[in-house]
């Protein structure tokens, strides 16, 4: 492999580093993380850097997302040693070439970091991205099952946001003193958006609705247990 080959080698290695970075971004996004948590987390296992802090708790909290980790780290063991085994080859292809192919893998070299730079600055790849998620959230949005998006983590408890498309038999019609979601499963309900109307002064006989979006801060399992349509059927089930 001459030089300029092992640079555009290089060069589309680097560019396809950047794309997984946001797509596997994208894929945390969908289990309910933020963009910047999901990034953060997304870089740290794709480098094998940094998976140390609290915020990787988030990443741990569901079956889906330690799966999508998984998934993340074996790209990242397959990539890595790619890149290595071609920065390599570049090094080994420097002896012997000409001023000509120098100069060629230079202007490559420039023209993709600038290229990198642009998609940065105008976030295409984020947007392309983003459009992908928002069609996928859509078809989820379809299934009717209740979709919940953690804001935070605070040790073994998370403030999340639950959009309510399916409401519970057992909790409807019934208020939030009835349903005991603070003296049966610990969980504190914080805001009620329903509409273009936010509810923060939430009182004891105020009733959920199908369509409500609501905050909450608890024990993630707990949320899970009194919101998830899922678990619902699994319960009959077990009846």
């Amino acid at each position: 492999m001459n030089l300029v080959s092992a640079l555009i080698l290089f060069n589309i290695l680097i560019l396809i580093y950047q794309l997984l970075i946001e797509i596997f971004t994208a894929l945390c996004r969908l289990t309910g993380i933020s963009y910047e948590k999901a990034k953060f987390q997304v870089v740290s296992l794709l480098t094998g850097t940094g998976f140390t802090t609290s915020e990787s708790e988030s990443m741990i909290l569901t079956k889906k997302r330690r799966k999508l980790a998984q998934s993340i780290m074996l790209f990242s063991y397959i990539f890595n040693i790619s890149i290595v085994s071609v920065f390599v080859n570049v090094f080994m292809s420097t002896s012997g070439t000409t001023i000509q192919e120098i100069k060629l893998g230079f202007l490559l070299t420039i023209w993709n970091i600038a290229l990198i730079v642009f998609l940065r600055k105008f976030k295409i790849l984020k947007k392309l991205v983003d459009y992908l998620s928002v069609k996928i959230s859509d078809f989820r949005r379809k299934r009717k099952d209740n979709y919940v998006m953690i804001y935070d983590t605070f040790g073994n408890k998370v403030i999340a946001e639950i959009e309510i498309r399916n409401l519970k038999k057992s909790m409807k019609g019934k208020t939030i003193e009835e349903i005991e979601l603070k003296k049966k499963y610990n969980i504190q309900l914080l805001v009620i958006k329903r509409k273009e109307e936010i509810i923060s002064e939430i009182k004891p006989d105020a009733k959920l609705e199908e369509n409500d979006v609501v905050v909450v801060f608890g024990k993630m399992k707990d949320i899970k247990q009194v919101f998830v349509r899922m678990l619902e059927k699994q319960e009959k089930v077990a009846i």
